[in-house]
């Protein structure tokens, strides 16, 4: 029964998301297409309007990553109410399935949503800076393969130092940071789910409410984040005056597994919110 569940928020989602794409996608052609139309060979005059065209391309490639970033967490939420919240509530809820498994299809299916918007930004940045350096390179094309052999050289002795300097192999940093940014991800839209349960306890200005309660658990949260901060500060003091040599990961590791740790209290917190305004306080408009 999940699966059927998971297809149908699918269904749901997939229509917003395929047009948070095509902005994407159409940002990203004209920064590309900018980027193309750039020559040193050509005079001052022209020269100006083609970087005065590429820093406007780019900030509003810019804006659209920032656009389908809280487009994406937006429809999540707002379909996360009406589904629930609003007279669609009433075939959700008579529903042959648990509340349990309700909420764990949205939570699953909305993840899903996110982290397909984030692959592709990450597509669509890689597709910009290789257009960019084939196109950078087209004018030099006698010393373009000297160049690549000389970045592979500097990439690999990066990866020899980046352990000595920063305390931890690339390797394993990248795996990290990739743990870490799908934990958070998950934390932060069961969190954003939590504050749309939260904002029905407002009966009549629910959205308000959510949003209210959106910004309250930001306040909280960003306290919480200071608070998490003290063990790499001090770390920091106890290494200048005793001149421990402290690699910079072991001085921001604890902060930032603290401050995982924080985040998934909350959302853990926010699940059971979720699961007890869905059960015990559903009140559809």
């Amino acid at each position: 029964m999940l699966g059927k569940l998971l297809k149908y928020e699918w269904k749901g989602l997939c229509s917003p998301l395929l047009i948070m794409l095509v902005v994407l996608g159409g940002t990203t052609a004209l920064t590309c297409g900018v980027i193309l139309t750039i020559n040193p060979k050509y005079d001052e005059t022209i020269a100006w309007y083609s970087v005065m065209a590429l820093i406007l391309s780019v900030f509003l490639y810019y804006f659209g990553l920032i656009g389908c970033t809280l487009g994406t967490m937006l429809i999540i939420a707002i379909r996360f109410y009406k589904t629930c919240y609003t007279d669609q509530g009433y075939l959700t809820h008579t529903l042959p399935v648990s509340t349990r498994q309700i909420l764990n299809a949205k939570i699953l299916a909305s993840i899903f949503t996110y982290l397909l918007m984030l692959l592709a930004i990450a597509a669509t940045i890689y597709i910009i800076f290789q257009v960019a350096i084939h196109h950078i390179f087209s004018f030099i094309p006698g010393e373009y393969d000297e160049l690549r052999r000389e970045f592979l050289r500097e990439f690999s002795s990066l990866l020899y130092d980046f352990e000595d300097e920063f305390g931890i192999g690339l390797g394993a940093y990248i795996a990290y940071l990739v743990f870490y940014c799908i934990i958070a991800i998950f934390a932060n839209i069961v969190t954003v789910l939590g504050c749309v349960s939260l904002g029905q306890l407002y009966a009549k200005h629910r959205v308000v409410g959510a949003i209210l309660a959106y910004f309250i658990v930001q306040f909280i949260m960003q306290i919480i984040g200071y608070v998490c901060t003290i063990p790499m500060y001090t770390k920091m003091i106890i290494s200048e005056s005793y001149n421990n040599n402290l690699t910079p990961f072991g001085i921001m590791s604890p902060t930032m597994n603290l401050t995982l740790l924080m985040t998934v209290i909350v959302a853990v917190i926010m699940y059971f919110i979720n699961l007890h305004m869905m059960s015990k306080r559903l009140n559809l408009e």
